[in-house]
């Protein structure tokens, strides 16, 4: 009996009206508060996919970041940076109870799910 192949993943949910709307909501960056004295954020804003595979273009899995993705903020979480991580989950944990249950659905379960934010996140 032959083997079967592994199925294909769900494709990903591609929203570009929703991405135009969120820029022009959200009009800084999440992270700013983390800033130690006298550090500004970078004047370039992105839209950062939290969970990024597959990059669902849902509001629950975006949050605005400053920077391109190689720099700012984006570009720290981006890098993994400790300091960021750390952050970045503060902030879901306090103000984004819509990404927990976003990925609960996503990743099967709320078990997962902190499995997920604690391993990857």
């Amino acid at each position: 009996m032959a083997a079967q192949p592994d199925p294909k993943p769900a494709k990903a949910v591609r929203d570009p009206q929703l991405l135009r709307e969120l820029h022009k909501r959200w009009r800084e960056c999440a992270m700013a508060m983390t800033n130690e004295e006298g550090e500004r954020c970078e004047p370039i804003l992105s839209l950062h996919h939290i969970h990024a595979h597959p990059r669902d273009d849902v509001e629950a899995n975006l949050i605005m970041l400053c920077g391109s993705g190689t720099t700012g903020h984006h570009g720290a979480v981006q890098h993994r940076e400790e300091w960021a991580r750390d952050a970045l989950r503060a902030i879901l944990r306090a103000s984004r109870p819509d990404f927990a249950r976003y990925l609960a659905v996503k990743l099967g379960g709320e078990e997962k799910a902190a499995e997920w934010i604690a391993r990857v996140l």
